[in-house]
């Protein structure tokens, strides 16, 4: 049999952890809805969704950088020689939005569509103060992005549970995954779903057993934006082979304040920016 691969990608950079509790991002916002964005890296412009602009606050959008760390890590995997038959994503928007900037960056959005899998969404646990409402296909297709409208998920939105365990995610992902597998049995496939996916997505397809809760955590706070995982297979046994390109690594840019260079309370400042600091590292 020829070999296969699968390739694990994490989402870009997400709005509401980026700015956290700075208020730019929800205040971008105005009573009716209307968008303006207060910094750069917010998105120019969002696109519309069936349960208006309140959404966002459930399915954030990529920041700016997000959508360019995709499509770098996209143009990596074209200049690593990595070909991709099909392409699979979670339906949360910002694994929509760094799909499609790894197909731009690949060279194959004009080429490929990608089908959105509601089985690859992260840990429910996580979203247990509020049900996310996803950006169904139909209207993506008509948002301009390339997706399937004939696929048929291995789960409806319906059918997670808002209770599950971390048990539960695991067997989720890894059912998810055979039934990817059956469905596609040729070819390489990309899966971009969230930072624990690399985990879920591999570790029973390879043999390993289910992780504590603590490792499970640690490894989670240790897969930034845009990590990639491959899996290899020969004779139907998969096993876990390392990244296919380099490591992503960039600095953090904190927000610039120009009345610094004015004001002559430096030290008050100081202790404002330190309040903000302790504020985002407790997030």
């Amino acid at each position: 049999m020829p070999e296969r691969r699968v390739f694990v990608i994490r989402h870009g950079e997400r709005c509401d952890f980026a700015f956290g509790k700075s208020g730019l991002w929800i205040n971008s916002f105005d009573s009716k809805g209307r968008y303006r964005p207060l910094d750069i890296n917010l998105p120019r412009t969002l696109p519309k969704r069936p349960d208006g602009w309140q959404g966002f606050a459930a399915d954030t959008p990529l920041t700016e950088i997000g959508y360019l760390q995709s499509k770098l890590t996209g143009r990596a995997l074209r200049d690593n020689g990595i070909e991709i038959n099909h392409v699979l994503c979670s339906p949360a928007l910002r694994c929509i939005q760094t799909t499609v900037g790894l197909l731009k960056g690949m060279g194959l959005d004009k080429r490929l569509q990608f089908s959105v899998e509601p089985g690859l969404y992260e840990w429910m646990v996580w979203a247990r103060y509020a049900r996310p409402c996803w950006i169904p296909p139909k209207d993506l297709n008509k948002l301009g992005y390339p997706v399937r409208e004939d696929y048929v998920p291995c789960w409806t939105d319906k059918e997670l549970k808002m209770s599950e365990s971390m048990v539960d995610y695991y067997q989720r992902s890894f059912g998810s995954m055979n039934k990817i597998l059956a469905e596609f049995p040729e070819g390489n496939i990309l899966i971009v779903a969230h930072g624990a996916s690399l985990e879920t997505c591999t570790r029973q397809l390879v043999g390993g057993d289910i992780r504590s809760t603590d490792d499970f955590y640690y490894l989670l706070q240790n897969t930034p934006y845009l990590s990639c995982v491959e899996l290899s297979s020969r004779e139907g046994l998969w096993r876990l082979v390392g990244s296919p390109i380099p490591s992503f690594s960039h600095t953090y840019n904190r927000t610039f304040d120009p009345l610094q260079l004015v004001t002559k309370d430096l030290a008050g400042l100081k202790r404002e920016r330190e309040s903000k600091d302790n504020m985002r590292t407790t997030q």
